[in-house]
């Protein structure tokens, strides 16, 4: 029996000021599904909604400080989910991750210096180096068997006398990499050999999937290492803005509390830090979320993989978000197609260093997911185009174009055979997506059947299922002019895929153009 998980709920964001829902309904319309920003549409824990309900009742909200129970959550929580024991002394204090980059980077560096940061990565992180008058050093990350990596050698290659920092995002937001100790290691060999400070987000760490597993920059190191971290992200309470750091190096330390101090920034909220001190002590619902994103994040992996094969998802080891490629589309803005096509508003690639590519939150119930997920697939299926056409007209010049690529080079079949002078009969097929020709085909009136030939896709788009829909295509378009039996001589390499469009072989294997062939009919 399938039991409803309480994250199934549906519950309405709309009218609540939502950063998320509101701020995008009301810019691009009521039928925009938000699937962007890393905030989650589960409530948060109950415990959490208790505590803060029976503060507010209460009734009195003076000034509160960061008591003994807050700390020893913090430690606890360090200790219990990332196996690494930090001091009291190590803690401090900030109003969230974001602000706190942008204090360490005014403390530890001048105008001037350089900041490493490896995109594709969260925009913040592009804004508090430039905005504060730092230089930007992007040592992007590559991709390698599907695999997203830290590009060392360029990492080393980019440092001078002004490189001062790197910031790392631990999990990486947005491909979902959770670094490896092996990985971080390394990481700290090359930063340490320059002398350079290395800041970790790891707001994300909560949220990782087996097998994987996490680790904190403090299980590397302690010198010159400064980890930032806040519940905000894992407990869905980003509104309740509260962060904090660990710097065991005292030197760093000491610099950052006078930062702080000289800014008057000591005083915390009220229900910020009585969640911190509720959440780090619900570890049971932190395991069911990430449980039921785990389900989210495989299903919406396969069915992408599935129904929208020109797209490439990263198959996230943590986060909530699934960074996807869509450079094999050929689209322009892929955020702006899905916005005005399928009505999902997906993240710009663009803010995150890849113009090609959209970041989706997969943190919501599963229905909602479905539905944005078949509306993305809705608008990738409607951007296909089926045209057919006799000669004279100027779109042959795509059908011939094709044809060469795939049977004169691809092929090496004989140019003049190839062209064989039956095309002023026949009528002619183009398949595009996305407004790109894909594939190729021409189907010539015998009187007893029609004929199919010359199905060619290119070769970057072969494995796509354009083969099969061209196909079906065609058939539709011929039999809606007279439905009679569908011939084609199909090369043997591909018999198994047209028995599986419903063709079956008639007589004997013959060759054609040098290349066995066999004669398979269908009817209709």
């Amino acid at each position: 029996m399938f039991i409803l998980s309480s994250f199934d709920e549906i519950v309405n964001r709309r009218g609540t000021d939502s950063f998320k829902w509101d701020m995008i309904l009301n810019m691009h319309g009521e039928d925009i599904l938000p699937m962007w920003v890393a905030d989650m549409d589960f409530k948060t824990s109950e415990k959490i909604i208790k505590a803060l309900i029976d503060r507010a009742n209460h009734g009195i909200f003076g000034y509160t400080y960061r008591s003994e129970e807050y700390y020893k959550a913090i430690i606890k929580w360090y200790k219990s989910r990332y196996e690494v024991e930090i001091e009291k002394e190590w803690i401090v204090n900030g109003p969230g991750v974001v602000p706190m980059i942008s204090f360490v980077i005014n403390i530890f560096t001048q105008p001037g210096d350089k900041v490493i940061i490896q995109p594709p990565v969260y925009p913040p992180f592009f804004r508090v180096v430039e905005n504060n008058g730092r230089k930007i050093i992007e040592n992007r990350l590559i991709k390698k068997d599907g695999k997203w990596l830290i590009d060392y050698e360029n990492l080393e290659k980019s440092i001078d006398n002004r490189t001062k920092m790197i910031i790392i995002s631990n999990p990486h937001n947005p491909v979902g990499r959770v670094w490896s100790i092996e990985e971080l290691e390394k990481l700290y060999e090359i930063a340490r050999r320059y002398n350079l400070i290395i800041v970790s987000d790891e707001i994300h760490g909560d949220i990782v999937y087996t097998p994987s597993k996490f680790t904190s920059f403090l299980k590397i190191a302690k010198e010159n290492v400064i980890v930032l971290n806040s519940p905000g992200k894992t407990f869905n309470i980003a509104g309740l803005p509260n962060a904090y750091g660990i710097i065991p190096d005292k030197t760093l330390r000491q610099a950052y509390k006078n930062y702080i101090e000289n800014l008057e920034l000591l005083i915390g909220n009220i229900f910020s830090l009585e969640a911190l001190k509720v959440a780090y002590n619900s570890p049971e619902w932190v395991d069911e979320l990430v449980e039921y994103l785990k389900n989210n994040r495989d299903y919406a992996y396969k069915y992408i993989k599935r129904n929208l094969p020109l797209l490439e998802p990263s198959l996230p080891e943590g986060t909530y978000l699934m960074w996807i490629d869509c450079s094999k589309a050929n689209l322009e803005n892929p955020h702006e197609f899905f916005l005005k096509n399928a009505r999902v508003y997906l993240n710009d690639g663009a803010e995150f260093g890849d113009k090609n590519c959209v970041r989706l939150n997969f943190a919501c119930p599963r229905s909602l997911l479905n539905d944005g997920l078949e509306r993305m697939k809705k608008a990738y299926d409607n951007a296909l185009e089926f045209e057919a056409f006799r000669l004279p007209d100027e779109r042959f010049e795509i059908c011939r174009n094709i044809r060469e690529e795939v049977f004169v080079n691809e092929q090496n079949i004989d140019k003049e055979l190839e062209m064989d002078g039956k095309d002023e009969e026949a009528i002619h097929f183009i398949l595009k997506h996305f407004s790109k020709p894909v594939a190729v085909a021409r189907a010539r009136d015998t009187g007893d059947y029609w004929k199919i030939e010359r199905v060619a896709v290119l070769l970057n788009y072969r494995g796509y299922g354009y083969g099969k829909t061209i196909m079906e295509h065609i058939e539709r378009f011929l039999t809606s002019l007279e439905n009679k039996k569908i011939v084609l001589n199909a090369q043997k390499q591909v018999k198994d895929f047209y028995e599986k469009l419903g063709y079956r072989q008639v007589g004997e294997e013959f060759y054609e153009a040098g290349i066995p062939h066999v004669r398979m009919e269908k009817r209709i």
